[in-house]
């Protein structure tokens, strides 16, 4: 058993060389230029498609938002049942709110499409 353990202990310390395989080239172990600008691509890559994603998903959040809004002042207490918007029958603009601020969803609003 002391036979086992010290063949254990004498192949598993490394040397204290640190040598190729023979017949190995060093500069086939490496990655080199083409391997950096692979990795490169990729990392620039990921970093596009991360950030077109965020900008999608800010779309998509905006335009619920949007939504939301235009669908609560439509069944709003406000709501006219002739139909005419609620800021023409009290002399502001339609396309304002009570704070005088636009309406979301204006002509360079998220719903020009």
């Amino acid at each position: 058993m002391f036979l086992d353990l010290s063949l254990a202990a004498t192949t598993m310390t490394p040397s204290g060389d640190p040598t190729l395989k023979p017949g190995l080239d060093p500069a086939s172990v490496t990655p080199g230029t083409l391997g950096f600008l692979a990795t490169l691509f990729v990392v620039v890559l990921v970093i596009l498609l991360i950030r077109d994603m965020t900008k999608r998903i800010r779309r998509v959040r905006y335009t619920a938002e949007v939504d939301q809004a235009r669908a609560q002042r439509d069944a709003g207490p406000g709501a006219a049942a002739d139909g005419v918007p609620d800021g023409a029958a009290d002399g502001r603009p339609t396309g304002q709110d009570d704070t005088g601020r636009p309406m979301p969803g204006g002509k360079h609003g998220p719903d020009n499409r």
